[in-house]
């Protein structure tokens, strides 16, 4: 009986201990900690938005996107890459103590990738997608609304685009 007793010890023991009795060396392996940074955003700025140096008192005059005195600026990042873009807009042109009002449409800004504009709104950002190529051009239109009175100068205000990279 007391062997019995010994045996059923030793068996516990060892069924307890198969683990200690496993492997001493740990395995290992390894991975690498990698990425790659993509090419930055810039940005050229092509023309300026001109209405012209023919602007009447009382007349609101506008510039399409796609006219050849709308403001254009030139782009090129990270090929297919998605960027939002971001103006800031002036509310109106100043000469001295004088302003001019100056509006933008919901389809007054585009960016053109290929052969056509994709109109958007110069208010809101708007995500686009560099060409495979990464390029892309950005155009902007507007109207000016002088009084009847309008003080005769040359009015200027600055339009600012801001870019930058989203996630997708």
């Amino acid at each position: 009986m007391k062997k019995l007793f010994v045996t059923i010890a030793v068996l516990i023991v060892l069924v307890l201990t198969q683990d200690i009795f496993a492997q001493q060396t740990p395995v290992t392996d390894n991975i690498s900690a990698k990425g790659t940074v993509i090419t930055h955003i810039s940005v050229t700025s092509k023309r300026d938005l001109d209405f012209g140096n023919d602007i009447v008192p009382g007349v609101i005059k506008a510039v399409d996107k796609s006219a050849a005195n709308s403001g254009k600026f030139t782009l090129a990042g990270q090929p297919s890459r998605e960027i939002s873009i971001t103006f800031t807009l002036p509310t109106t042109l100043s000469y001295l103590t004088n302003t001019l009002p100056i509006s933008f449409t919901t389809t007054d800004a585009g960016y053109q990738t290929g052969a056509s504009i994709v109109a958007f709104n110069p208010a809101v950002v708007q995500n686009a997608s560099f060409s495979a190529t990464g390029t892309m051009d950005v155009f902007l239109g507007g109207t000016v609304t002088p009084s009847a009175g309008q003080v005769s100068g040359f009015y200027t205000a600055p339009v600012n685009i801001s870019l930058q990279y989203t996630t997708n």
